[in-house]
């Protein structure tokens, strides 16, 4: 059953879900999301399921994320349509969050933005040897979402802010030392996964006794020079502090400076206001706030030409509207958090 692009089936007390756009890297459209939601609503609802498996086809990725490609050239025709996109993608993510039954995310491959929205809010995220987590969308005009400013914002110290500013994917040992996933297993016991638990196994023996340990992340080493860059207040303290530091670190921080600088400069500036308010915000209340933000970025012209100049033309040469971070005034900044269209509707318990 199901659509080209998502597969669903039901094999005994397993509900499977294959996303199918191995071309696109299993980019997710309206029509993904839509099916996703209505399997785990029937799938809730249906005694006979006990646990829900996502998994993709092909090799290269998992979910590369939504298809910005695709939302980019329905938002410069129809904006409410582009809007509404992200709007039922959250809800998604919020519907997920509340589903009570088990929920096992196999991962291989590129896992970036929408990718993680479909599988974080999961009880459980099993990343094979290939597996690389990121939220890259700065470099597109836009900010992390899908509840970024949420679940980075609780990572520890300034690690969040490093990612999210950054878009640098990290591997599935650092993804794991920080609780972004919950097993480290090989791709080759997928199938027994699946079948163990359509034959109703507890998931949570299962998987512990399929987990091995992924070794060191690279990040391991960066941790300090992390903390000492990302924790300044302001992004112009942490550019000079990234550009400091880059004799004593070999110069990574000095790509890490470069990288930053090739960014929005607006997506930089909200990136940061949305870290901070999501590490004392809830989740409901982050995806919210993260979608009167989006809402705004698609009616103005950064996230388009991001899309243009990184996935489309790919000359990596964005004109951004302020070039500089110096452009930004804190009250313009503001106005992207409110949203004349009309905010995110969550119920606070959803019923799913």
């Amino acid at each position: 059953m199901g659509t080209e692009t998502l597969y669903t089936e039901k094999c005994n007390r397993l509900g499977l879900l294959t996303l199918n756009r191995p071309k696109v890297l299993n980019a997710l459209n309206e029509k993904m999301i839509m099916a996703l939601s209505t399997a785990l609503r029937n799938w809730q609802r249906d005694p006979q399921i006990y646990g829900v498996v996502l998994e993709a086809r092909g090799e290269r990725a998992f979910c590369a994320g939504a298809d910005v490609k695709q939302v980019s050239v329905i938002g410069q025709k129809d904006l409410s349509a582009a809007q509404a996109f992200f709007e039922k993608e959250y809800r998604y993510n919020w519907q997920l969050h509340n589903f009570t039954k088990p929920h096992i995310a196999l991962m291989n491959g590129l896992v970036l933005g929408g990718g993680v929205g479909i599988s974080l809010y999961g009880t459980h995220r099993v990343a094979a040897k290939d597996y690389a987590f990121g939220m890259p969308e700065t470099a597109i005009g836009l900010i992390p979402d899908v509840g970024a400013s949420w679940f980075l914002g609780h990572l520890p110290n300034s690690m969040g802010l490093f990612l999210a500013l950054s878009g640098r994917s990290i591997n599935r040992a650092d993804a794991y030392a920080l609780g972004l996933v919950t097993h480290c297993i090989d791709a080759e016991h997928f199938s027994h996964i699946k079948q163990a638990i359509s034959e109703g196994e507890p998931v949570d023996v299962l998987l512990d006794a399929l987990h091995e340990d992924p070794g060191k992340g690279e990040l391991r080493s960066r941790h300090g020079w992390i903390e000492a860059i990302f924790s300044a207040s302001t992004l112009e303290e942490i550019m000079h502090r990234a550009k400091a530091l880059r004799d004593e670190s070999e110069g990574w921080s000095q790509k890490v400076h470069d990288e930053l600088a090739q960014k929005s400069p607006t997506s930089l500036h909200l990136t940061q206001a949305l870290w901070k308010k999501g590490r004392h915000s809830s989740l409901r209340r982050a995806l919210r706030r993260e979608y009167n933000v989006v809402a705004n970025l698609l009616a103005g012209p950064d996230f388009h030409e991001g899309v243009r100049a990184m996935l489309i033309d790919k000359d990596k040469r964005p004109a951004w509207q302020s070039p500089k971070l110096s452009d930004i005034s804190k009250a313009e900044l503001e106005t992207f958090f409110v949203n004349e269209g009309g905010e995110l509707q969550l119920e606070k318990q959803m019923s799913v």
